[in-house]
């Protein structure tokens, strides 16, 4: 739509109606109180439709309400406290609208609702109005959760205006539930999130931003006030225990404890740290991926994974660390070089290969690659892209969160990438060796008979259009690939395991390979 709405929910006295107002005003859209427009209609206040009516016909004029209202655009609805809590009004507001829930102590929302005499409030007409908000509040929480929150307790309706609006243009309008490991949070995709991330995620306390030297001159003043920024030096090399150690010194020295958030800003690597320390700092601390390269984005920021490398390999210590929201704001995409840019696209290829056929068609039919100098595609082509691209990966780990079955299918590639780079030191990234391993995992899937060998022929063409190789280069050391492998931590019982073609969009795990075939391939795919 070109004007959606903007649907305002929550607690009585959040400041719904207030706030709506104001940013009606801003945007020249127009407002609506359901509430009142209810009262309107009906010749009856809210109270007298309670008490002459009952409470089933209110709510069945709520419904009829969202019904008429989800017809249109160009409005803020400030709804009524339950209305949005009926799965079929949610449903249809937010089809043409973007909600979002306001939210307050229950101190400032008693003050708030005593102050304004002007509005009767039939659910507070009990002898400890107090006791009756906290109870109410506790058991609308579940649903309240479902929406992002926007607290207003201690803020001006003009602050919480500008937070608002300012999210609402930012154009968040891709927003991803996801459920790990019994944690739900939601990925949400968009164009200028940085200044929102506090208010986006429901970061309430202390903030430490742990990024690199690279990405936080760039954008850690983007996340607005912040306790503290942890830069660490950019690369591979230093995803290690030692950094890990001298991360959490810093913290312990600044004063961050339990009640924070770590914000892991940056690529893939950046994903990994944070997350490992948010895992291991005073047993556990909240953690939000803010990931600002494709390959972050569409892959290591999402499914809980926390990984360290050691001298022997690649994330050979980890542990699991569910974020509470992850999110992306495709406008720092602009600042990638073509290099890293085209890394990340071999991810986003390996997901369509894996489980989604039309969006490798997609990227087929399109054009991804960058020269210096120029910008990316589109915001609004980068964050479709995106959307689309995070659907595969986390319906595998919404599956399989532990990575004990479905989720081995995620590492299509990657046994031949993590060996080329572990023998290349690293002077190769770790797209590039993804897109040799796709590569390489075609070819032996066609050697030993489970797809076609035209299957390779159609990728190779994809990964050369996307700025990417389709060759192992000549000076890397085959059988020093292998003996890397053999190392690898997917490896069991001695045996290297690999996921294979059956066709695109179809992918399996096995085993069953020999040491000649993998290196027949390994031979057939370097020049």
């Amino acid at each position: 739509m070109d004007r959606p709405n903007i649907v305002l929910t929550g607690f009585m006295g959040t400041g719904k109606t207030t706030v709506g107002k104001k940013i009606a005003q801003q945007l020249a859209y127009d407002f609506v109180d359901t509430d009142e427009l209810i009262q309107e209609r009906a010749g009856k206040t809210v109270p007298e439709i309670f008490q002459e009516m009952g409470e089933v016909a209110f709510r069945e004029m709520e419904a009829s309400v969202a019904r008429e209202l989800a017809g249109r655009q160009g409005i803020v609805i400030s709804t009524g406290g339950r209305l949005m809590l009926d799965p079929d009004n949610a449903a249809a507001l937010s089809s043409t609208g973007r909600v979002f829930c306001l939210v307050a102590t229950p101190e400032e929302i008693l003050d708030r609702v005593t102050k304004d005499m002007a509005t009767e409030r039939p659910l507070l007409a009990v002898p400890n109005p107090m006791e009756r908000i906290v109870e109410l509040m506790q058991q609308r929480q579940e649903d309240y959760g479902k929406f992002p929150q926007m607290v207003t307790s201690e803020k001006s309706p003009d602050a919480v205006t500008k937070n608002l609006v300012g999210i609402f243009q930012a154009n968040p309008d891709q927003r991803v539930p996801i459920t790990g490991a019994g944690k739900r949070y939601e990925y949400i995709v968009g164009g200028g999130l940085l200044p929102f991330v506090k208010n986006l995620a429901g970061i309430a306390g202390p903030v430490a931003v742990i990024t690199d030297t690279n990405t936080g001159p760039l954008y850690a003043q983007s996340c607005g006030p912040v306790d503290m920024v942890v830069e660490v030096p950019p690369g591979q090399q230093h995803k290690t225990l030692t950094v890990v150690q001298s991360i959490c010194e810093e913290l312990i020295e600044k004063g961050f404890d339990r009640s924070g958030t770590i914000i892991g800003l940056g690529g893939s690597v950046i994903s990994g740290l944070a997350g490992f320390v948010a895992a291991v700092y005073m047993r556990g601390v909240d953690l939000v991926h803010c990931p600002t390269s494709l390959l972050a984005m569409v892959d290591t920021s999402i499914g809980g994974k926390a990984g360290i490398n050691l001298p022997q390999g690649k994330n050979l210590v980890g542990a699991f660390k569910q974020p509470t929201a992850v999110i992306a704001d495709v406008a720092t995409l602009q600042s990638l070089s073509p290099e890293e840019f085209s890394s990340g696209m071999a991810e986003v290829i390996k997901h369509s290969l894996i489980d989604d056929a039309a969006l490798f068609a997609r990227i087929e039919s399109g054009s991804w690659a960058r020269e210096a100098g120029t910008l990316v595609p589109p915001l609004a082509d980068l964050q479709a892209l995106v959307a689309q691209a995070i659907q595969v990966k986390i319906r595998i780990v919404q599956e399989d969160p532990f990575d004990q079955g479905r989720r081995n299918v995620l590492n299509l590639g990657h046994t031949f990438a993590h060996a080329i780079e572990q023998v290349c030191e690293h002077t190769i990234r770790h797209g590039e060796a993804v897109a040799m391993g796709l590569v390489a995992a075609a070819n032996l899937s066609a050697r030993l008979g489970h797809c076609s060998p035209s299957l390779q022929d159609r990728l190779e063409p994809v990964l050369t259009d996307a700025g990417l190789p389709n060759r192992i280069p000549a000076h890397i050391n085959l059988p020093g690939v292998y003996q890397a492998m053999r190392r690898d931590k997917k490896a069991a019982s001695g045996r290297i395991r690999f996921v294979l073609f059956r066709e695109i969009g179809d992918v399996f795990v096995t085993d069953a390979v020999t040491q000649a075939q993998v290196l027949e391939t390994l031979a057939d795919v370097q020049g």
